[in-house]
């Protein structure tokens, strides 16, 4: 039976290792002013290593990251900042309207209002950065059983992608090698989602 829809969500959390509840822990992470990709629920993520603004949060999902590395299908982890996790939100100080937000993502250069708590510009965002969480993502391609144990990217994203400010990234099938973001172990047992000969 095909899967439901081949329409990326980006990535989701399901198990852990050892097939242990998810727990969905989040930790926090600086959010630069004014970014220059913005950030997107359900894509991975990592903190800038270069461009002056190291240690601040940027999406991988993106061909070309915030610190110019490559992102989503040109990712290695060789050359370019490695993942700290799924980006799950954020929170800012709106610049227009100076009220405290809540957000799915973060556009392209948003700017952030002065926090009256920290006396910075700085956003937060909301990181699952448990090495142990496993997701589920579709594919755009049938996941074939060569495939497991290898390692994929994500194909490309762009802001226009983005449905409510959600990711809707798929795994690329077509090119796994070992220094891609994320290893392909089996299928989460999504009723929905499980046909692996299919594309989703």
């Amino acid at each position: 039976m095909a899967n439901a829809s081949t329409t990326g969500f980006g990535l989701k959390a399901a198990m852990r290792l050892g097939n242990t509840p998810a727990i969905s822990g989040q930790s926090k992470y600086a959010i630069k002013d004014n970014t220059g990709v913005g950030l997107f629920k359900g894509n991975p993520v990592s903190l800038e290593d270069s461009s002056g603004s190291q240690g601040y949060l940027q999406d991988a999902s993106f061909s070309t990251t915030d610190d110019t590395g490559g992102g989503g299908i040109d990712f290695a982890s060789g050359t370019e900042a490695l993942l700290v996790g799924v980006f799950n939100g954020a929170f800012f100080v709106d610049n227009t309207t100076n009220k405290p937000t809540f957000a799915n993502s973060v556009a392209a250069g948003q700017r952030f209002g002065t926090n009256p708590n920290t006396n910075s510009t700085d956003g937060i965002g909301f990181v699952n950065d448990d090495p142990h969480q496993e997701y589920i993502i579709k594919a755009d391609a049938a996941v074939t059983r060569a495939a497991h144990g290898q390692c994929g990217n994500v194909n490309d994203f762009t802001a226009t992608d983005a449905k409510n400010g959600q990711s809707t990234i798929t795994l690329d099938v077509g090119a796994l090698a070992e220094d891609h973001m994320f290893r392909v172990v089996r299928s989460a047992e999504d009723p929905e989602n499980e046909d692996l000969t299919a594309a989703g």
